[in-house]
């Protein structure tokens, strides 16, 4: 949440140690132990005794919950750090975009990499996933779903304003980059299945709320998470 914390405020995001973003303090560990710390000191700064998100909380127990994933799914050390990492950016992106309707960059692209070191086969190392099995290859799925998502998005734009000259396309290029690294991961299949499951839970919004924009992020990312513990409950009933 402090990484988290940096991107929404604009802060340095290496260059220093954790302060308060109100009073400019720096805090010390006991400042920063996960949920003891938000509880013991009432939600409150140390020292200037300005409220703390209770965001921060639960983003300290969604932490846990992604790292109890991240270890039933995995098979190795190396794939359990690399796909810990991969959840936590994947739900910075998801807040960030709820908050902004905007993701940076840096965080898109290091989801896509981390989904391509995930994939990887050491063994395999140096066909980079692609001439050793053509058709599984982590590029040839991502890069077919990235496709079939352009065209789908296009498609759909047309189709929604075909008498309209203002064009407003349904899916963002954020979205594309997401879903092509579910894609290198878990195949075109399955990808397709997570994102239509992903724009059903949009329907609600839509329906009841009336929402006209809606952040897309989270709503994949929650289908992704629902796919990943049905695949840990399949592993253990097989």
């Amino acid at each position: 949440m402090c990484f988290l914390s940096r991107f929404c405020e604009n802060k340095p995001f290496l260059s220093m140690r954790s302060y308060c973003f109100s009073c400019g303090k720096k805090l010390s560990i006991l400042d920063l132990i996960p949920f003891f710390s938000y509880i013991f000191l009432k939600a409150r700064c140390r020292f200037c005794k300005e409220k703390i998100l209770i965001d921060i909380f639960l983003a300290e127990i969604l932490g846990v919950i992604f790292v109890f994933i991240a270890y039933f799914f995995s098979k190795n050390l190396l794939e359990f750090l690399v796909f810990s990492l991969y959840l936590f950016v994947f739900w910075m992106l998801s807040y960030i975009d709820i908050k902004f309707k905007a993701v940076p960059q840096v965080l898109l692209w290091a989801l896509f990499f981390l989904a391509l070191i995930l994939k990887l086969d050491i063994n395999d190392f140096f066909y980079f996933l692609i001439f050793e099995d053509f058709k599984n290859g982590f590029l040839i799925q991502a890069f077919s779903f990235a496709g079939f998502l352009f065209l789908l998005k296009n498609l759909t734009a047309y189709i929604k304003n075909f008498k309209s000259k203002n064009i407003q396309e349904n899916l963002g290029d954020a979205d594309i980059i997401v879903c092509a690294s579910i894609a290198g991961i878990f195949g075109f299949k399955e990808s397709f299945i997570i994102l239509f499951c992903g724009a059903l839970l949009t329907l609600p919004f839509f329906i009841f709320y009336k929402r006209k924009e809606l952040a897309f992020l989270p709503f994949i990312n929650t289908a992704f998470i629902g796919y990943v513990i049905f695949l840990i409950f399949n592993q253990d009933l097989a």
